[in-house]
């Protein structure tokens, strides 16, 4: 049978409409396809193949095939803004998955006067509050709770005196200064020594890598992403500091950190929320099925992290659309009751993506452990545990 590659459709819907009545079961996301944040986009098109899955083994929802519109936010926040504004506005989108947080602090009010379930793929505790933003979910810890698991890691290993490292936009500056203000560090028995903060499109630091290396610290955690990372560990090796220096976040186990930087990688660690790509799990099985018959984009642990999610928001509508014996007519009840089923998902299969999850806090896991590149892989070094 051959192949069905499922193209980026940019401006139109994958199953061919122009727009969406309120009958319609309609997905909207976007994510950074294109620009400075690409590496990460797995997690974008396995939200899309998950549903896309759900639509050729299943006929969609109760007989209602699931329309799915993917953009590009080339992570620019007016092109974020303008695609919320497409997916709420024009498409009547029962559920909308977004990108970086930026764009979700910068939207936080108006996803909730528009009263439209939104899957946030920030994990800022900045717009997790499930009193205050009722409309709003994340898939696991907040980079908050990311920060303190790895330096947690660090003041178990015998370490005192640490610095934070992090890019100079919302995502890299917000959850450094959330975690300084609260004291936690100091808990810890930990010194924070000092903050060094980077241009997030940069290319050179070895004058902030200079810097790190006289301040001698014995742990560096980094709030940033992958094409940071790399420059950081690139530069790190040019004065002879190891990898087994820093600690990164969930969007930092990637394996373009291993193929780009090979043994100068060896000893790096990152938090891990998601099974591998590939795992003996349930999921993989499904993969395996789609592939049959499409092509996958990506293989990593953020189309892990975006079938997940695909499996959380798929469940919600289904049970929305099962409570009200078809699907609703009207969009806005429609969009509450999905919130609502959302809300009250509790011991939610993942497939074994993650532990069953629960999504009363909005977060659905706060399961998380430490793994370390060892000869050219990333290996756990830590049970799974939970953010606290």
């Amino acid at each position: 049978m051959r192949k069905t590659i499922y193209s980026l459709m940019l401006g139109t819907f994958l199953a061919g409409a122009s727009s969406a009545s309120a009958a319609d079961i309609t997905v909207c996301m976007w994510g950074t396809i294109t620009g400075p944040d690409a590496l990460l986009n797995g997690m974008s098109y396995g939200t899309r193949d998950y549903i896309e899955y759900i639509n050729q083994t299943q006929g969609g929802i109760a007989g209602n095939k699931i329309k799915t519109l993917l953009l590009d936010g080339r992570y620019k926040l007016d092109e974020e803004q303008k695609n919320y504004r497409r997916c709420v506005g024009e498409e009547n989108a029962v559920y909308v998955k977004g990108w970086s947080t930026g764009a979700v602090k910068a939207l936080r009010d108006q996803i909730q006067s528009d009263a439209v379930p939104f899957m946030t793929d920030s994990h800022a505790s900045e717009v997790l509050d499930p009193a205050k933003l009722p409309y709003i979910f994340m898939a696991g810890p907040t980079y908050e709770q990311q920060l303190l698991i790895g330096l947690r890691a660090a003041a178990e290993a015998g370490g005192k005196r640490v610095v934070v490292m992090h890019a100079n936009n919302e995502y890299g500056r917000a959850p450094v200064e959330v975690v300084r203000k609260s004291g936690e560090i100091e808990k810890l028995g930990l010194e924070l020594v000092d903050q060094i903060e980077f241009p997030f499109d940069t290319q050179d630091l070895t004058g902030q890598i200079l810097r790190l290396k006289n301040l001698n610290p014995d742990a560096v955690y980094i709030q940033a992403s992958t094409p940071q990372v790399l420059v950081i560990l690139r530069d790190a090796a040019k004065v002879g500091l190891p990898a087994s220096l820093f600690t990164g976040n969930i969007y930092n186990i990637a394996p373009a950190i291993i193929e780009q930087l090979g043994p100068a990688a060896e000893g790096f660690r990152a938090i891990q929320i998601y099974s591998d790509f590939g795992s003996d799990i349930p999921a993989t099985a499904d993969m395996k099925k789609f592939e049959e018959n499409n092509k996958i984009e990506k293989r990593d642990p953020f189309y892990m992290k975006g079938w997940y999610e695909g499996i959380a928001m798929v469940a919600a509508i289904r049970k929305a659309v099962e409570k009200a014996g078809g699907v609703p007519d009207d969009i806005v009840a429609f969009r509450k009751s999905v919130r609502d089923e959302m809300e009250g998902l509790t011991g939610l299969d993942t497939g074994g993506i993650t532990p069953p999850v629960s999504y009363a806090n909005h977060q659905g896991t706060t399961q998380a452990r430490i793994t370390e590149i060892k000869d050219g892989a990333y290996v756990p070094v830590s049970d799974w545990i939970g953010a606290h």
